[in-house]
């Protein structure tokens, strides 16, 4: 499983959705505060990817979802990765 143990997968996977749930949080006290006024029924995706969609299209939020989670797996397993190597090589 991509080189590495089912529980890191878990524990991988597990922290990239927490990222993706705090940077939805960030988006929604941040930059995106003045679309909830102009648009009620927005709904966030979160960070990298950050849209207002309307939360009549669930299929797309859902979508965009999925696709950040996934961004912020890979980001945290190459981050943690190097950190292995170069503890390892110390």
């Amino acid at each position: 499983m991509l080189g590495f143990s089912k529980k890191r997968f878990l524990v991988t996977l597990g922290l990239g959705v927490l990222v993706w749930l705090i940077s939805g949080v960030i988006q929604a006290l941040t930059g995106f505060s003045n679309y909830f006024k102009v648009f009620h029924s927005c709904s966030l995706t979160g960070y990298p990817i950050a849209l207002c969609i309307s939360s009549n299209n669930q299929a797309k939020v859902i979508l965009v979802s999925i696709v950040n989670i996934t961004l912020w797996f890979w980001v945290i397993h190459l981050f943690w990765s190097w950190f292995e190597k170069r503890r390892n090589q110390a």
